[in-house]
């Protein structure tokens, strides 16, 4: 069941097409609040395996290029109208973060490496 839920409603709903956007501040309260902190990049064409045991992995490293400088502390997954709120989580380098990035100080320009990201269905 926890599978059916991800498969078909968030990875379903997003395709190969969703969005993450990378922020700098504080993460917004509530989920789908609207964004604090500056937005340091966009990185597009999420796409995600097929979940199992109510989990399911983005498809390889996503690159997006930097809009501003700053220090990413949390990221937006959206749809692919970028508005469509999914999830928001914490976003840096190490492997707990909800979007594991290559480097959490991001430069002007840079490339930025999205490099893992995981949606979860809990059990209960």
């Amino acid at each position: 069941m926890r599978s059916a839920i991800v498969n078909s409603g968030i990875v379903g709903f997003l395709g190969t097409a969703g969005i993450v956007k990378v922020y700098d501040g504080v993460q917004a309260a509530n989920g789908g609040d609207a964004a604090t902190g500056n937005m340091l990049v966009q990185i597009n064409a999420i796409s995600w395996n097929t979940g199992t045991n109510g989990t399911a992995l983005i498809t390889g490293t996503k690159t997006g290029t930097a809009a501003t400088a700053g220090t990413a502390t949390w990221a937006r997954l959206s749809g692919t109208d970028g508005t469509s709120y999914v999830i928001d989580g914490n976003c840096g380098t190490a492997a707990t973060c909800d979007f594991v990035i290559d480097a959490t100080s991001i430069a002007s320009t840079s490339i930025v490496s999205l490099t893992a990201a995981t949606l979860v269905q809990p059990a209960s």
